[in-house]
């Protein structure tokens, strides 16, 4: 692929070359040359790092491989042919600009970034959110037809966009979020959703690149990164990125002292279920948190709760939050056995979610005994989680798998339903009261009936 711009041609006698092809004059580097001992001479290992401008023998529009092998060439900032679309797209760009005011974002970043680089930040902003993209080679052609924030609306090149992210330092990225938070509203009780995941790195040599639990696993080292958001106010806070061999769950106490050091105090937290350990609890009740966990309901210290109350609230119309089809309860229990105080359980069920889980025990099963159908006649192993639904045939003396049988239907019946039961109730953990939607809405309806269980 060919850049947008003009260069002048590297002056190395004997390693730069020129060869035509019709009508065009193509310019080529002599990478390495090999010795061949029965010809007696040295055969160049050529690439071709660009082509000739017609008329001007001295400058040459490069290619990919001229950036492989000239890296540290000057390249210039501006695109060639910086003309504009005859009709440009004003409508988003309005509407990004406006809360980009309303926010003061510009003079904010202008502190730390000039005035340069300021509005191009901006551009890439209002890019990334229009066109759902943040791939630099084709903001050039998002400029085309958008307007722009930088000074006299300059179409950056994707190469002065990379140069530019990479010259971005810590204390500029920790300015701006010191000042960001220190404009928010520190007395006003906010509940921050903190999330985190991951991503595959094949960049290179990256210190915070590291081998780790990857969502999605290429056998690639990752990075990982979090996003602390306002759910009140839907705005986000904060970020933090960290190297991918570090865990969830041991990275929480981190985040907390961040937030308390950005002076916010009366705050909650709504965090994933990868957050939850008895440390982490124990270290949000002394900092006086509040917080709702997401808890998978085939956990062992919750699965129990489940089974207890199922049956109890599914099908009663005051325990029905309409807005969302589900039927929930609140329950107050210990999380664990040392546990110092009670804690909210929220318990939700959905017949919707019931029925598709059903669906997928069944279409489960039904895999299973495709599967051995194709293991018949052989030595091979089969695992326990077949023997909970079929009765394995296999011959003593050599371990060959001869057939299965489907179990009783009372037997594969009990096993369907301990799963069901257990999936089709989903808890969350909160502490003082909900926050989620759900959460909130069966809390309203309880403080209005004051009845503990409804």
């Amino acid at each position: 692929m060919y850049l947008d711009f003009t260069i002048p041609i590297p002056d190395l006698p004997g390693k730069i070359g020129r060869f035509k092809k019709g009508n065009t004059i193509y310019i080529r580097y002599v990478v390495s040359r090999k010795y061949h001992a029965d010809r007696k001479y040295n055969i160049p290992n050529h690439k071709i790092i660009g082509k000739e401008i017609p008329g001007n023998p001295a400058q040459m529009i490069p290619n990919e491989n001229f950036l492989k092998y000239f890296g540290d060439t000057n390249l210039p900032e501006l695109k060639r042919d910086a003309s504009r679309s005859s009709c440009l797209r004003i409508g988003a760009f309005l509407v990004i600009q406006k809360i980009m005011e309303d926010y003061n974002l510009p003079q904010m970043l202008m502190k730390y970034l000039g005035t340069k680089n300021c509005g191009l930040f901006l551009d890439l902003c209002a890019y990334s959110i229009i066109c759902e993209n943040n791939a630099g080679q084709y903001y050039p052609m998002y400029a085309y037809n958008h307007p722009l924030l930088t000074e006299k609306m300059h179409i950056y090149s994707d190469t002065k966009i990379s140069d530019f992210f990479a010259s971005i330092t810590d204390d500029q990225s920790v300015g701006f979020l010191n000042e960001w938070n220190a404009t928010r509203d520190h007395r006003e009780k906010i509940y921050i959703s903190y999330d985190s995941t991951n991503k595959n790195c094949q960049a290179g040599d990256i210190e915070m690149v590291e081998f780790g639990h990857a969502k999605d696993p290429r056998d690639l080292p990752i990075f990982n990164y979090a996003v602390a958001y306002d759910t009140n106010n839907r705005e986000p806070l904060f970020y933090e990125q960290y190297p991918g061999s570090i865990v969830d769950i041991s990275q929480l106490q981190f985040m907390l002292e961040k937030a308390r050091g950005y002076g916010y105090k009366r705050v909650g937290f709504i965090l994933d279920r990868g957050y939850l350990s008895k440390e982490n609890i124990k270290y949000m009740d002394r900092c006086g948190y509040d917080f709702v966990i997401v808890v998978k309901g085939m956990a062992s210290f919750v699965s129990g709760l489940i089974l207890e109350n199922k049956g109890t609230f599914e099908n009663k119309r005051e325990c029905s939050i309409r807005k969302y089809k589900t039927y929930g309860i609140t329950i107050r229990d210990q999380l664990y056995a040392s546990d110092e105080k009670e804690r909210y359980f929220h318990l939700y069920y959905s017949d919707q979610k019931a029925s598709a889980q059903r669906e997928q025990v069944e279409a489960k099963i039904n895999r299973m005994a495709a599967h051995l159908g194709k293991l018949k006649r052989k030595a091979v192993t089969i695992g326990e989680g077949y023997r909970q639904y079929f009765e394995l045939f296999i011959h003593e003396e050599d371990g060959v798998f001869l057939f299965a049988k489907r179990c009783l239907p009372e037997r594969r019946w009990s096993y369907t339903k301990a799963e069901m039961r257990q999936k089709s109730c989903f808890p969350e953990i909160r502490v003082i009261w909900g926050t989620r939607a759900c959460g909130f809405s069966l809390m309203k309806r309880r403080q209005e009936r004051s009845s503990p269980n409804s």
